[in-house]
């Protein structure tokens, strides 16, 4: 994924183009689980890296003890003057570069959806978001699937009415 800056910050549901020092936080306080969702997309000082974090905090610590939960992690870089391009993608601190077929573009829209959610006041469920938006079910996938369900089925009178035909 190669695109401009203006192009980029819509991909991460920015309505705006950060420049240096810049951010855009959305946080969701949920009192019933007692956390809050953060996401937040920002620019470095140089104007040459954006970063975008989403991450649950909890109210009191959970079984594991973390009070933070960082749920994603993504850096996109300049590869020219004029395109940018996703460059590193932790999700729940499992490193997803490559992982699935268009993770650049894919991981944007995992964020957005979140980002989407908070803007509405509903918690994102991350489960259901990552597979919808990071699966890798469609041709080039990968492993999960994608495939044709029949095998194609070839008739020996047909290999032989081929004969001259170039074989």
């Amino acid at each position: 994924m190669k695109i401009s800056l203006d192009e980029l910050m819509q991909k991460l549901g920015v309505g705006y183009t950060l420049g240096p020092y810049g951010n855009a936080p959305w946080d969701l306080y949920d009192g019933n689980s007692g956390k809050t969702c953060s996401a937040e997309v920002r620019m470095n000082e140089s104007g040459n890296e954006v970063e975008a974090e989403l991450q649950f905090i909890h109210d009191t610590p959970p079984a594991n003890g973390n009070m933070i939960e960082q749920i994603l992690y993504m850096k996109c870089k300049p590869n020219s003057q004029t395109q940018w391009t996703t460059t590193d993608l932790w999700i729940r601190r499992e490193n997803w570069q490559g992982k699935v077929y268009n993770w650049e573009e894919k991981s944007c829209n995992f964020f957005r959806a979140c980002v989407a959610e908070i803007a509405r006041g509903v918690m994102p469920d991350i489960e259901m978001l990552l597979e919808r938006e990071l699966s890798d079910k469609e041709r080039f996938g990968g492993s999960r699937g994608g495939g044709g369900g029949k095998s194609p089925k070839i008739r020996p009178e047909q290999i032989m009415k081929m004969k001259g035909q170039g074989f």
